[in-house]
C-alpha cells in the first residue's frame, strides 16, 4: 500500500467524481465498514486520505468532520497528507456558528454523529527537551479543495 490513498465512503465524494477519478490514476482503498479493522490498516499505510468535510471554520482554518459508520476517522487522522472537499457555502466565520448548525440539526429531529471533529491543523509538540516536532498525531500536511455549490 505504500503510496496508495484511501478515500472516505462518503457518498458525497462519489458523487462528485473524486472516488472513481482518484482510483483511475493511485493505488485506492476505499473505506468499507464491513471491512473492520483492515480499513485502519489501510489508512496507517496510506500516504493520502481524502475526506469530505461537513464546514469550515475561518477564524481557525480548521475543519469540521462528522464520523459515521462509511467514514471512518482514521481516514483523515492517520495518513501523512489529507485533502479536503469542502462546500463554499459551508466555510463559516467561527465555532459559534458550528454549534447554531448542530442545535438546529437537534432541533428537526436529526440525529447527530457519534463523533464531531475539529481539526485545527497539523499537531505539534515541544514536550521533549523543547525541541519542536511536527506531525506527532494527525496528518503533517493537509490541502482543502474548495467547491462552488451546485
Amino acid at each position: 500500500c505504500q503510496g496508495s490513498v484511501i478515500i472516505s465512503g462518503d457518498e458525497r465524494l462519489n458523487a462528485l467524481g473524486v472516488t472513481q477519478a482518484i482510483s483511475e490514476k493511485f493505488e485506492t482503498y476505499i473505506w468499507d465498514p464491513k471491512l473492520g479493522h483492515e480499513n485502519i490498516i489501510h489508512a496507517e499505510r496510506s500516504q493520502i486520505g481524502i475526506v469530505f468535510a461537513e464546514a469550515g471554520l475561518t477564524e481557525s482554518g480548521g475543519i469540521v468532520l462528522f464520523s459515521s459508520p462509511e467514514k471512518g476517522r482514521s481516514v483523515s487522522l492517520l495518513p501523512e497528507t489529507s485533502i479536503v472537499i469542502l462546500r463554499k457555502s459551508d466555510i463559516l466565520p467561527r465555532v459559534a456558528q458550528l454549534a447554531e448548525r448542530l442545535h438546529k440539526m437537534a432541533q428537526d429531529g436529526i440525529r447527530m454523529p457519534s463523533c464531531i471533529n475539529l481539526i485545527g491543523g497539523a499537531s505539534s509538540t515541544a514536550d521533549i527537551e523543547l525541541i519542536k516536532v511536527w506531525g506527532v498525531h494527525g496528518p503533517v500536511h493537509a490541502a482543502y479543495l474548495i467547491i462552488e455549490d451546485c
